[in-house]
């Protein structure tokens, strides 16, 4: 038909883009993974909705069966790897809904407890936690505060709030109130939750992510990581022992005031604040990383950190010193506009500030 070069380029193309669908539609498809691992091949019509197992099929025409065994090992595991990182999300969403999330109940007409939304409120320097939320679960919307720098993630619809709900059962510890009253208002029996958190856990960094800290303590000489909450009911059984491993934190109940209403309370902190911890510490946060990127930058520069450390005894004009102070003020500076309220600085500049300004 006098094809010409145009012509059968296009023709590649198409054939490219129908081959590409055909993949996608049979793995999307005809591929259903089940709980065991194996792939079920779906033939239904309108009126023929049987699944014809693929295990009971005979490769012989297509590849042999030991290929066959392979696929399904490859599936199993790309499975098992799906759930893993699924539970890992949903401990570290659990962490921060503990920290800054609110279950907002109202009452109905009726005088009943109703769900009105789930609610998350941070700063807008951490407005990737929100996003990194949205974009996992594809739920909710995130709304900027016009007269504070504060974002809010935000799930209102009934559907949406109940996926949620049932998806964090088991794994909320300290907004248990709120949960409680969700969990009726959806006819969901809640589950009672493990206060002993396991090893590596996420949950912990999603409470570090919204309400710890990463300190550094100059007369220590060390990088601590800290979390404080209201003493009451629930945070009084957390049990982080085995959380960190080989790191074990120290827990410290005090009184306080608060700074809007001037009311005493009570606290509780957990203090992660030795020199020998600080690996551990790096290590579990490189599994569980935080995304408070002020933070996380924080924590990745421990390992650097533990190489230097031993130059904050050198005389204030040596190289080593130099190091050492250069590290400490790169370390402080990172997104934090009050850095120079911090109460070290002065001793480790040289000449005080005007280096580091002049920057």
């Amino acid at each position: 038909m006098g094809l010409n070069n145009k012509c059968s380029a296009i023709d590649y193309m198409l054939g490219t883009i129908f081959i590409g669908y055909y993949l996608l539609f049979r793995y999307n498809y005809l591929l259903k993974i089940d709980a065991s691992g194996g792939y079920n091949l779906l033939l239904n019509s309108e009126n023929n909705n049987n699944t014809v197992s693929m295990n009971e099929v005979h490769c012989t025409n297509i590849q042999s069966a030991e290929n066959c065994k392979e696929f399904s090992e490859t599936i199993r595991q790309l499975s098992n790897k799906e759930r893993e990182n699924d539970s890992k999300f949903y401990n570290w969403f659990a962490g921060i809904i503990d920290g800054d999330g609110n279950f907002d109940i109202r009452k109905d007409s009726l005088n009943q407890p109703k769900l009105k939304s789930i609610r998350i409120k941070l700063h807008n320097r951490d407005v990737r936690i929100l996003t990194r939320i949205q974009n996992y679960i594809h739920i909710g919307r995130i709304r900027a505060d016009k007269n504070k720098p504060h974002s809010l993630y935000i799930v209102s619809t009934k559907k949406d709030m109940e996926f949620i709900i049932n998806r964090l059962n088991g794994l909320i510890r300290l907004k248990i109130p709120g949960f409680k009253k969700a969990c009726a208002y959806f006819n969901i029996d809640f589950k009672e939750p493990n206060y002993n958190i396991g090893p590596f856990d996420p949950y912990f960094s999603g409470l570090v992510d919204t309400d710890g800290s990463i300190v550094f303590n100059f007369s220590g000489n060390r990088i601590e990581c800290n979390l404080e909450f209201q003493y009451n009911e629930y945070t009084r059984k957390l049990n982080f022992d085995n959380t960190i491993p080989n790191y074990i934190p120290c827990i410290i109940t005090r009184k306080q005031k608060s700074m809007r209403t001037n009311n005493e309370y009570a606290s509780i902190a957990f203090r992660y604040q030795t020199v020998k911890g600080m690996m551990p510490l790096y290590d579990y946060f490189m599994k569980n990383r935080l995304y408070c990127d002020f933070k996380f930058y924080r924590v990745t520069k421990i390992k650097e950190f533990i190489l230097i450390r031993k130059y904050h005894k050198e005389p204030k004009g040596s190289i080593e010193f130099k190091i050492y102070s250069d590290f400490l003020l790169d370390w402080i500076q990172h997104e934090n506009p009050l850095w120079m309220k911090v109460p070290f600085v002065e001793k480790i500049s040289f000449p005080p500030l005007l280096r580091r300004e002049g920057k």
